[in-house]
């Protein structure tokens, strides 16, 4: 309960100088226009016052660059994740297609020498039965 009666006090007394502080330099800017010479101080108030806006609205910026950079990171991770696992499935895909193919290549040729080594064994038992009848 205390702290936050004192977070609310310091946020009132910022607001509150801040308001007094911007009022001020409007009252600057205003004698300024009029064509009064500001003082050094005045002018020193009134750059610091430009300066820290400035750097307010740098660090607003990079805040929000780094916010989308992050949108943007999460992004590029999401699609590499989808990118691999696309891959993975093509990879897998690919895989078991050359394996079939391979298989059927050698069952294929298996077949093959198999009937090729037949006409062999046909022509030879041939060849040794007309020898024998010769």
């Amino acid at each position: 309960m205390e702290f936050e009666v004192l977070y609310m006090a310091d946020d009132v007394l910022y607001r509150t100088l801040g308001e007094l502080l911007g009022n001020y330099v409007k009252t600057l800017l205003e004698k300024s226009c009029q064509g009064k010479r500001l003082s050094d101080q005045e002018y020193l108030i009134l750059m610091n016052y430009y300066n820290s806006k400035n750097m307010d609205y740098v660090f607003t910026e990079l805040r929000n660059i780094r916010n989308e950079w992050r949108g943007i990171m999460e992004i590029i991770d999401r699609k590499s994740k989808e990118a691999i696992d696309y891959a993975e499935k093509n990879k897998k895909e690919v895989i078991d297609y050359v394996d079939k193919t391979k298989k059927e290549i050698l069952d294929y040729v298996d077949k093959r020498f198999e009937a090729i080594n037949k006409r062999f064994d046909d022509l030879r038992e041939l060849i040794l039965t007309l020898a024998k009848e010769a």
